[in-house]
């Protein structure tokens, strides 16, 4: 299920998840971690539709629990290897029958409250 019109290149992908992944952090984002993501996702050469598609489809689905009511939150974000590992997995994970339903269920879904204002401020650095 790649999204974007390129081959996975998980090298150039790798800063984009982490990058994303911080939408996701049970703590307040400050506008240094904003300007941070941003420059990261900036540097990727990624449109900014494309870092959408990443962020609502490959980092979404595994990170979007974080920032559930019923979660002990991850406070301070995960490292590089720890969100390659978690979203190559999922990515990976054989899509047949019943489980591809649920994914695409669990992918359509809108995003975390949280999440999504996150998402509006690092666009709008993005612009």
């Amino acid at each position: 299920m790649i999204i974007v019109t390129e081959a996975l290149n998980f090298e150039r992908r790798a800063p984009v998840w982490e990058a994303l992944s911080e939408l996701f952090v049970g703590k307040e984002l400050q506008d240094y971690d904003y300007a941070g993501i941003a420059k990261t996702l900036r540097l990727s050469g990624y449109s900014v539709d494309e870092l959408e598609k990443v962020l609502r489809e490959e980092v979404a689905p595994v990170f979007r629990s974080n920032l559930s009511a019923l979660a002990v939150p991850e406070m301070e974000g995960w490292a590089q290897d720890t969100v390659v590992k978690e979203i190559r997995a999922y990515l990976e994970r054989e899509r047949t029958g019943l489980s591809r339903l649920l994914t695409r269920l669990g992918t359509s879904r809108a995003l975390p409250d949280v999440a999504t204002k996150r998402w509006l401020q690092i666009r709008s650095l993005l612009s």
